[in-house]
């Protein structure tokens, strides 16, 4: 069996491993991505790009020395934010909120899904303890939303709640 499989456009991870190596096989990216369109094959493969490379920072430890150039490559400069944690709208604000993002918190989760269209959304997927039954696990999943204007990430909304800021995963 595969350590992944694609049915009706949403990934189902099987092998637990891949949500640590996830960033380094782009086989799985690349059947997420899958379109018969090409232009839609492209705003996939931005937003996994993106989110792929967001990843890469945290894991690598590298969020303070390459938080520009990676939203400079997805990110217009006036990109609007609907994140309560986001202390703003545009790329710079975005940067400097990064650059804040602890370094210790592992691998984030891969893309599984992207839903067609210029408003976009990614949906995530990483293994949770489960409060309910001591040592098992479930799926938990992160959805944000984004709108595409010329190729590139414009605007963003997540599902996330406010925070203190330091206190809690982000």
């Amino acid at each position: 069996m595969s350590d992944f499989s694609v049915v009706d456009g949403v990934a189902t991870i099987h092998d637990p491993e891949r949500y640590q190596t996830w960033l380094d096989r782009p086989d799985c990216m690349d059947a997420v991505a899958a379109s018969a369109d090409p232009g839609v094959e492209a705003i996939k493969r931005l937003v996994i790009g993106f989110e792929a490379d967001l990843a890469r920072l945290v894991r690598d430890r590298t969020i303070e020395k390459n938080s520009s150039e990676v939203m400079e490559k997805y990110v217009v400069q006036d990109c609007v934010q609907h994140d309560p944690n986001a202390p703003g709208h545009g790329r710079d604000v975005l940067i400097e909120f990064f650059r804040h993002v602890p370094p210790d918190r592992g691998t984030p989760p891969p893309a599984v899904s992207v839903v067609e269209g210029d408003l976009t959304c990614v949906m995530m997927r990483q293994p949770n303890p489960d409060p309910v039954i001591p040592g098992a696990t479930y799926d938990g999943n992160i959805l944000t939303l984004l709108r595409i204007k010329n190729g590139q990430l414009s605007e963003h909304w997540s599902a996330y709640q406010k925070r203190v800021p330091g206190e809690g995963p982000m």
